[in-house]
């Protein structure tokens, strides 16, 4: 959702951050995935932060990437939900 202010005679309209999700390396390429839109993009890993892995959720900043933490861990422990809902359901 888009925020608007006002700042003397201009309009600013601020958007949150897309966020990305960490879909897999290859050799030096990670590959991307919008969790809106599901575009995917390929970065060479050398340009995203420290401790970045398969899973990540990511976001862009005026000064690089930047990983969101409690976004990762809430997206993991939603998979380990999901995956003990169908394991119980065997």
């Amino acid at each position: 959702m888009a925020t608007e202010s006002t700042n003397h005679n201009m309009r600013i309209i601020t958007r949150p951050a897309q966020k990305w999700v960490i879909d897999r390396f290859e050799e030096t390429w990670a590959v991307l995935e919008c969790v809106e839109t599901r575009e995917s993009i390929t970065l060479l890993i050398s340009t995203l932060p420290k401790g970045s892995r398969p899973g990540a959720t990511l976001v862009k900043t005026g000064s690089g990437w930047l990983i969101n933490e409690a976004d990762t861990r809430e997206r993991a422990e939603n998979i380990r939900e999901r995956f003990e809902r169908l394991k119980s359901c065997t």
